[in-house]
């Protein structure tokens, strides 16, 4: 499983991508750092999320919905 980790700068845009990784752990620190990073540049209307793929080979750039899936830790 392949988790991408997108953004969106306000709530009608698009979700773009921002990081792949390959474990939950990654993806929420990743999601965490974005989130973050958005908001240190005043923009306090950010979302970020994380969508699961089976395959890297078929993860877009651009989202118009975000399938927010809670990623499962072992």
């Amino acid at each position: 499983m392949i988790h991408g980790v997108y953004v969106r700068s306000r709530p009608k845009n698009k979700w773009h991508l921002v990081s792949v990784a390959v474990s939950p752990e990654l993806a929420t620190q990743d999601l965490k750092d974005a989130l973050a990073q958005a908001q240190r540049e005043g923009n306090e209307l950010a979302e970020a999320a994380i969508q699961v793929f089976d395959s890297p080979y078929f993860i877009p750039e651009t989202l118009n919905e975000v399938k927010k899936d809670k990623p499962l830790f072992n």
